[in-house]
């Protein structure tokens, strides 16, 4: 029987927190949260992800990006990750207090922390409830502005400016003088999830037209 779940993501090392609340079937793939999950932090899905679940200090669960290495001997000792796109959330996420980390952009790093909240029985035979947010605090850094510490330092520019003490921005951070950290529209975010089937069936297109150019193995 098909569950609602409830999650919280946190995005780490933020203060104060950059969270979200949604929910969403527990029939969905791990490839179809991580769109949800960049609609709802305002991500554009340039770079890799991974979603990882630890259990007594070990990792339990991997799956990320299809074009994410296997082979890397760092992790010998770990899982390889599994194709996302294959692995439902109620295989890993079955009831409250269920935990994972979330990472996107290796580069930047951004960690978040899911938590389920809530599991809730859906009735027998009825379609798939929608993804839905149902709230969150605060608006996620932008794309590439150097992981936590370039947003810190975004903050703290944006509070000089704001008391007086600094008029204009740095050049690498031209244009975000605008930028409000406490910005957060959850009509937007529910109307831009309403686009969530067109965005998956888009992605699964590019990612298959990746995969046909890609050499055959020998």
């Amino acid at each position: 029987m098909a569950n609602l779940l409830t999650l919280k993501a946190t995005l780490r090392y933020t203060s104060p927190p950059v969270w979200r609340r949604l929910t969403v079937p527990d029939t969905l793939t791990f490839w179809e949260l991580h769109f949800a999950l960049q609609i709802l932090f305002d991500w554009e899905s340039y770079h890799l992800f991974e979603f990882r679940q630890h259990t007594r200090g070990a990792t339990r669960f991997r799956a990320g990006s299809p074009s994410l290495g296997a082979e890397d001997p760092l992790f010998d000792d770990e899982p390889a990750p599994q194709d996302p796109r294959t692995v439902p959330l109620n295989a890993i996420l079955t009831a409250p207090t269920n935990q994972l980390t979330y990472t996107y952009d290796f580069g930047d790093d951004w960690q978040h922390d899911i938590v389920v909240e809530q599991v809730t029985a859906l009735v027998p035979a009825a379609p798939a409830p929608a993804i839905q947010c149902l709230g969150g605090k605060r608006a996620a850094p932008l794309e590439d502005m150097g992981g936590i510490p370039g947003y810190e330092q975004l903050l703290d520019l944006l509070a000089k400016k704001a008391a007086g003490k600094r008029k204009r921005m740095p050049s690498e951070y031209a244009g975000l003088g605008k930028f409000d950290p406490d910005a957060f529209d959850l009509a937007r975010y529910n109307h831009n999830l309403t686009f969530m089937p067109q965005i998956v069936a888009e992605q699964n297109r590019l990612l298959a037209a990746h995969q046909a150019r890609r050499p055959a193995a020998d």
